[in-house]
């Protein structure tokens, strides 16, 4: 029964709620580091997703889709011959809030996502554009906004084994 007021809460919040945009921009913007890696056909690369949150604003954790609320994710969509590990997601903030029996994950301010890719061996050598979707809902004190995503691209390019 709880859950189902926090769904209730949360809508009725959203309903009033502006677009997702802070005061002098977005509430989360997104950045892949580094913009660009290198992988030989077969082998394993890394890079991190950096989401910086406006101040006064959080998103939830992974994992708050237990307490009802709408969880941070990532999705990929890539060329065949490019796979992922699950995202690597830091420890968020465990907040108390008076909808929920446990704690609440939350993360503000800088929140840097690990992502782990390999390529296929028969992989051909080039470059290949692969798309990140992000989905989250940021809130601040008073009010939640709509759930949003946002993709960000980066590429991978694939070099001749030595």
């Amino acid at each position: 029964m709880r859950w189902l007021c926090a769904l209730f809460l949360g809508l009725a919040l959203m309903a009033g709620a502006p677009a997702a945009q802070a005061a002098d921009g977005p509430i989360v913007s997104l950045q892949a580091e580094p913009e660009q890696v290198t992988v030989a056909p077969g082998g394993e690369w890394r890079l991190d997703l950096v989401l910086t949150i406006a101040p006064k604003f959080h998103i939830n954790g992974p994992s708050a889709g237990d307490a009802g609320l709408i969880p941070t994710k990532v999705k990929f969509t890539a060329p065949a011959g490019l796979s992922f590990a699950a995202p690597v997601y830091p420890k968020a903030q465990e907040v108390r809030v008076q909808f929920a029996e446990k704690p609440v994950e939350m993360y503000s301010g800088k929140v840097v996502i690990g992502i782990k890719g390999k390529a296929a061996g028969g992989l051909k050598p080039g470059e290949y554009l692969v798309s990140a979707l992000v989905s989250y809902q940021a809130c601040d004190d008073a009010v939640c906004h709509m759930p949003t995503s946002h993709e960000l691209s980066f590429k991978v390019k694939v070099a001749p084994k030595p």
